[in-house]
């Protein structure tokens, strides 16, 4: 499913596809959402940069910047 937009309310992602409906909702665990793709989102926590899919199975990180 593609992701058209990120909305953040609480600690969590609301992940919404094209039609506008709620079709995931990822927990931010104290991250702070840095951007997404139609396919991925990337959350920052500390010092790393984790990337989850529009299931919200982590498929990789990396050090942030």
């Amino acid at each position: 499913m593609t992701i058209a937009n990120v909305i953040v309310r609480g600690g969590q992602a609301h992940l919404y596809n094209e039609k506008g409906s709620n079709f995931k909702i990822i927990n931010l665990a104290s991250g702070t959402l840095v951007g997404f793709t139609p396919t991925t989102i990337s959350v920052k926590r500390g010092g790393r940069i984790f990337i989850y899919d529009e299931k919200g199975h982590q498929t990789g990180s990396m050090n942030a910047k």
